[in-house]
């Protein structure tokens, strides 16, 4: 009988490696070339959150330090290959002393965009008072008593290693998420992430942390919403768009509280939305995402 294949680990360390972004030589006016590194997990196409967070560390290289980002606006064009280093150019769009603008692109060897991402940011106004009244859909009174991903899944080969591994930024699912069997049926889920190691006082790379935590888990509610399973093998999840508001750059030493919801499905494509919370109910991020989807293993 064929073991299961063991799941794999990715460290904090080796995460913040991936953000040491590399700058090179470019020829492109008003702009700057920087290298990525790509995971090797999953193999067919790099992480879309590894890609949002390096737009983000590479925008945020160019920009002055007295400036925080405020939005993401991305968009995935193409499946972006594992087997190289990844190229960036970071065009300088809109720049003065309190806010600026740079998209941040992939590009291939024939100088296509395979990913790209419009980031703003901006010196912090204190003049006006912080508003906010939206609450997390949960209360979890102990969040180290729920298991991982890792936890549940490491060893059931029926799910791809990537979503079973042990990973920089682990999500523990309030509930069981829908991977494998079928779940109770809504159009919600809550997570709690919390980081395998020390994450550096850096608000850029707080920053990039969320687009790499984010971009996991957004649209699995149209999973939950259907009675479908997310790991069936005729299942998929293709991301097109994903932007990201920060209302304040998260303080990863303590938990995260990430709630995600299904606000549309129609025609293959799933609408969802997202809110990331401190541990003590602080509104810090919203999020969305449209992705194409392939609901398999459907109870209904």
């Amino acid at each position: 009988m064929q073991k299961p294949q063991q799941a794999q680990s990715l460290s904090m360390a080796q995460l913040l490696q991936m953000l040491k972004m590399t700058q090179t030589a470019t020829e492109r006016p008003n702009a700057t070339a920087w290298i990525g590194t790509p995971q090797t997990e999953p193999r067919d196409r790099v992480f879309g959150g590894l890609q949002l967070a390096q737009a983000i560390v590479a925008a945020g290289n160019t920009v002055p330090e007295t400036q925080e980002l405020l939005t993401l606006q991305a968009d995935f064009l193409q499946g972006v290959p594992t087997d190289a280093p990844l190229t960036w150019i970071v065009e300088d769009v809109a720049s003065t002393p309190n806010a600026s603008a740079r998209r941040s692109s992939i590009i291939n060897d024939d100088g296509d965009q395979l990913f790209t991402a419009l980031t703003r940011w901006s010196t912090l106004r204190a003049d006006l008072p912080s508003h906010k009244p939206t609450q997390p859909l949960t209360s979890v009174a102990s969040p180290d008593d729920l298991p991982s991903l890792h936890d549940r899944f490491h060893d059931d080969d029926r799910i791809p290693l990537w979503w079973r591994m042990n990973r920089p930024i682990n999500p523990h699912p309030v509930s069981a998420p829908p991977y494998v069997s079928h779940v109770e049926q809504g159009n919600t889920q809550s997570t709690l992430l919390r980081p395998a190691g020390e994450v550096p006082n850096d608000p850029v790379i707080q920053a990039a942390l969320v687009g790499y935590a984010t971009d996991m888990s957004i649209l699995e509610p149209a999973f939950r919403a259907t009675g479908a399973m997310r790991h069936a093998p005729d299942s998929r999840i293709l991301t097109m768009t994903h932007a990201l508001t920060f209302h304040q750059i998260p303080d990863w030493s303590t938990w995260l509280h990430f709630d995600a919801k299904l606000e549309a499905l129609s025609h293959g494509r799933a609408f969802g939305s997202g809110e990331v919370f401190s541990a003590t109910g602080e509104h810090l991020v919203s999020a969305s995402q449209v992705g194409f989807v392939k609901l398999g293993g459907r109870s209904v």
